[in-house]
């Protein structure tokens, strides 16, 4: 009898341990997820060249209203030379 009582406390102490690390390790959703938010180390392509890089390495520039991001100062130039242009 002792043993299944012995049994039973550790199953219930597995399941709550099991619960725990769960709900920490299935609550880390996408960072968009999350009300809505977007994560700084999200890729984004730069709309001159073309290059992926972290949207927090890059610069941030608003073109017509809409904010950009670019890779580089010097592709943020190109892009608004391009754009005035057009």
């Amino acid at each position: 009898m002792l043993r299944i009582f012995l049994y039973a406390i550790l199953v219930w102490i597995a399941y709550f341990l099991v619960k725990k690390v769960g709900k920490t390790f299935f609550s880390q959703s996408h960072p968009q997820d999350r009300a809505g938010a977007v994560s700084d180390a999200e890729l984004v392509q730069d709309p001159q060249c073309g290059a992926y890089f972290m949207r927090q390495k890059g610069i941030k520039g608003i073109v017509d209203g809409k904010v950009m991001h670019f890779c580089s100062e010097q592709c943020y130039d190109k892009y608004i030379r391009r754009h005035r242009r057009s």
